[in-house]
């Protein structure tokens, strides 16, 4: 399965795959765009077929209903949710296009990878364990979202590597309904229920550039209102700035 998600800032494709000889997949995501933020739920049920879905399915409805819960809330809500079901793992991420802050919290194996254009990428890790009723530990990871970058979301069926960007750029690009084919370079030899989730931002990423500005106006006030070299420094990246 492939599904195109043309947002207003994020162009965002998903592709999906069930286990072999399975005819249903035990992994399922949740992805949403508001004028506010960004957010993108998956989960993976414990084992294969219908009851991995079953799972999957409850904690991405339960997601989908307190989507605008805070992260670490919405997990534990999630939890329990599946107290009477085989068990998920779950991770979610969400971007706050005002602030221009990432959130990501994870219990389990569904990893997250952002790609600035200059710079290491940014891979916070989810907690080990899995949803399914007792209390879990959870963390949420904050940072601030780079320019430009885009994401990549994956199940445990997906063996990606850092390395591989070029294969995900051509993924991306890629105009097919052969999610098999999109999907060998990370297939491995994990033989599981694979999903792979990728997200550009549209052009320039506005809202970045926004705190970029705003943070740039607060360092500009602090040299005008200190020494007269600092002013003069001030004055000199204004010139720039309004040339």
């Amino acid at each position: 399965m492939i599904e195109h998600f043309p947002f207003e800032r994020f162009g965002i494709l998903a592709v999906q795959e069930p286990k072999k000889n399975y005819s249903c997949c035990g992994d399922s995501y949740f992805i949403k765009e508001t004028g506010d933020y960004l957010l993108l739920t998956v989960a993976d049920g414990l084992g294969s077929g219908k009851g991995a879905r079953d799972a999957s399915q409850v904690a991405i409805k339960t997601a989908q209903k307190y989507d605008d819960a805070p992260l670490e809330e919405l997990m534990n809500i999630i939890n329990d949710a599946l107290l009477y079901y085989r068990g998920a793992v779950v991770s979610i991420f969400r971007i706050d296009f005002k602030s221009c802050l990432a959130k990501f919290c994870g219990v389990g194996n569904i990893l997250l990878s952002v790609f600035p254009k200059l710079g290491k990428p940014i891979t916070p890790l989810p907690e080990q364990g899995f949803l399914s009723g007792p209390p879990v530990k959870c963390r949420v990871h904050e940072f601030k979202y780079p320019e430009d970058a885009f994401f990549v979301i994956h199940s445990d069926g997906v063996s990606f590597r850092t390395d591989q960007l070029s294969a995900i750029h051509r993924i991306y690009e890629a105009r097919t309904d052969d999610s098999e084919c999109l999907l060998r370079p990370f297939s491995g030899e994990n033989d599981d229920d694979r999903t792979l989730i990728i997200g550009k931002p549209y052009g320039k990423n506005k809202l970045c550039q926004k705190c970029f500005l705003s943070d740039l106006r607060r360092g500009l006030l602090f040299l005008l209102f200190n020494s007269k070299k600092k002013r003069e420094s001030a004055f000199f990246f204004l010139s720039i700035l309004l040339w």
